[in-house]
This record gives C-alpha cells, sequence and structure tokens, in this order.
C-alpha cells in the first residue's frame, strides 16, 4: 500500500497528480477523497508502468474510466492499462490485477481483442507413448477473456496444422491446463497451444514445443542374488 499523493501537493505545489487527486483543494495536508477512488496509469509494458503519473481518476465504483484526450495512441503500438484504488485515507493498493492491454493497428485503428497465449509450456511422456502438454495461463495483460484452449500438433510432419486442433480445453480460470495425446509412434513431435475467447478469436502465438518420444522400453533388469562368503 502506498501514500504518495503526501508528496504531491504538500511538497512539490499543484502537481498534475495533486489536481486530479483533489489534494490541492487542501494545500496537501489532507486526502479529500473520503470515498476513495480508481486511479488509471498507463505503460509499454506490465513492467514499464508509469505508477510516478496519473492518467485519470475515477470514483472507487466506476464501472469505466476515460483515458484522457492529450494521451495519445500511436500506430502499430500496444499500450498497457493499470488501475489501482485508493481507500478513504489515501491508502493505494499494489496490485496488477485490473489491467488490459490496448493495441493500436498500423491504420491507427484499434487492433482486435485476442486473450494472452498460454505460457510455460511443458511436456512429459507418460504410458502407452503417450505425450501429456501442460500449460498456465495468467490473465494478467489479456485483451479479452479466453473461453478454451485448442491444441494443435504436428503428427510428425514438422509443420503444425492450425486448421485441424487435436483437443480443446475449457478455460477454469487462472492456473495450469494439460492435454495427453493418443498414442504416438517413436519420433520428434511439435505442439502449440492457443486461447481462444467466447467470439472466437484465437491468440496467434506462434509459440511452440518440440517433443521427442522414445517408444523403446528401457533394458530389463537383472536379478541379483547374494551369497555368504
Amino acid at each position: 500500500m502506498d501514500t504518495k499523493w503526501l508528496k504531491e501537493a504538500l511538497f512539490a505545489g499543484m502537481t498534475s497528480n495533486a489536481f486530479k487527486l483533489g489534494t490541492t483543494l487542501t494545500l496537501g495536508w489532507f486526502w479529500a477523497r473520503v470515498a476513495g477512488c480508481s486511479v488509471l496509469y498507463r505503460g509499454f509494458s506490465m513492467e514499464q508502468i508509469d505508477f510516478e503519473n496519473i492518467l485519470s481518476v475515477a470514483e472507487a465504483d466506476a464501472a469505466t474510466v476515460s483515458v484522457p484526450n492529450y494521451a495519445q495512441h500511436n500506430n502499430d503500438t500496444s499500450y498497457f492499462y493499470v488501475i489501482r484504488r485508493s481507500n478513504g485515507c489515501g491508502v493505494e493498493e499494489y496490485t496488477l490485477n485490473a489491467s488490459v492491454r490496448v493495441s493500436i493497428d498500423v491504420n491507427g485503428e484499434l487492433a482486435d481483442s485476442q486473450p494472452s497465449k498460454a505460457c510455460e509450456i511443458k511436456w512429459q511422456q507418460v504410458d502407452g507413448n503417450k505425450i501429456q502438454i501442460i500449460w498456465y495461463y495468467c490473465p494478467v495483460e489479456q485483451q479479452s477473456a479466453p473461453a478454451y484452449f485448442k491444441v494443435y500438433y504436428d503428427a510428425g510432419t514438422g509443420q503444425i496444422d492450425y486448421e485441424d486442433f487435436i483437443a480443446t480445453i475449457c478455460y477454469a480460470g487462472h492456473r495450469f491446463y494439460s492435454h495427453q495425446s493418443n498414442t504416438l509412434g517413436a519420433g520428434e513431435y511439435l505442439f502449440a497451444v492457443r486461447a481462444v475467447d467466447i467470439a472466437g478469436t484465437e491468440n496467434c502465438s506462434l509459440a511452440r514445443i518440440k517433443v521427442q518420444l522414445n517408444a523403446m522400453s528401457p533394458d530389463a533388469v537383472d536379478i541379483l542374488s547374494a551369497e555368504a562368503v
């Protein structure tokens, strides 16, 4: 939690942040928004959110918050917006839960929203010459919420067929997911997982994982014997 508003009007005079928060009305000595508020920030990535400069302030229970007109949106650029709430004492939360990515295409239009990509994709060989694919989904930075995941693979050809998925897995929140393949022959395979939202918009990530399946059974362990000497 943070009370950075104290340094604005009190020590820096009438700053832009102090004006938006309303603390200039008390010359910085008192927090003016006794009902709390929601504060909007922006950056070019989740690691570069500018929490020092407030873009806009709305009521604590507001359903929407507007980006000011002076905040430009350049062509072929993505922006990351984060909202943090302050309580009745001006203490601001530390969270990235209320975040969204806004992408502008090369023509200056709002790009189609899509879910975030699946991450931390791993694999393991399981019984019966099958492959289990495991991945994680985090909603931070997403433009739209996923409804399910599509699993693709290359059938051993070296080229993933994105026109024909092999499985769908329903989205159930911020967690790990998995898919187990049918029995496969020995060889190298490529797998990919893409999130799809309720409108059918699919994340276009080209991330894939390479799998080497070994169909050979391990050598049997020799039976050991012992005798007293």
